[in-house]
């Protein structure tokens, strides 16, 4: 379902669910993570929601509140990031411990050709959410992504674009996401 015609990334708030028939298969980035086996195959048949609230702090910091929920699977706490480019350390119970950084950032300030595509005019003019994610010792794998409201056959969608690189691998993946409401 395409998000409301008022959605941009000033105010990514609402309830998604990933578009398996639109998105990339995750698999392959998922076991490049060091993701076992039986949890990837559990990834790949279930579905993935996700709760975001985008606000403002009490510093008037642009955050972003991200509650990833699969049912069956526990991917722990709800993650809170704070869109400032500063390293923030979070364990997960999928990929264990990454160091993040999320910024707002224009189309044009993006290096990566692929994480530029694709992006609705309000996003292009208001921005995109860049996020960088590597484990703790950030030597076997890193990821950077795009966030933002992208033109998906003629629809307006939340889509996330990621440049991945893993052990002797590069992918480029596009989730898509549907539109489930308000949270």
């Amino acid at each position: 379902m395409a998000v409301p015609a008022g959605m941009t990334t000033l105010n990514l708030s609402g309830k998604f669910s990933i578009n398996k028939t639109l998105s990339h298969p995750p698999e392959e980035m998922l076991e490049l993570q060091g993701v076992a086996l039986l949890k990837r195959k559990a990834m790949g048949a279930a579905t993935l929601t996700v709760v975001m609230k985008h606000y403002k702090n009490d510093s008037g910091d642009e955050c972003l509140s991200l509650e990833q929920k699969i049912v069956g699977l526990d991917l722990g706490e709800p993650e809170e990031r704070v869109l400032n480019w500063v390293e923030q350390t979070k364990e997960t119970k999928l990929i264990g411990t990454v160091v993040t950084k999320t910024k707002r950032v224009k189309v044009d300030e993006v290096e990566n050709a692929y994480l530029k595509e694709e992006w609705s005019a309000d996003t292009l003019e208001n921005g995109l959410i860049l996020v960088h994610v590597a484990p703790e010792d950030k030597n076997s794998w890193s990821a950077e992504q795009t966030w933002g409201i992208g033109e998906v056959n003629g629809e307006r969608r939340h889509v996330r674009r990621i440049a991945f690189t893993g052990p002797n691998k590069k992918l480029e993946h596009r989730f898509v996401y549907d539109y489930l409401g308000e949270n």
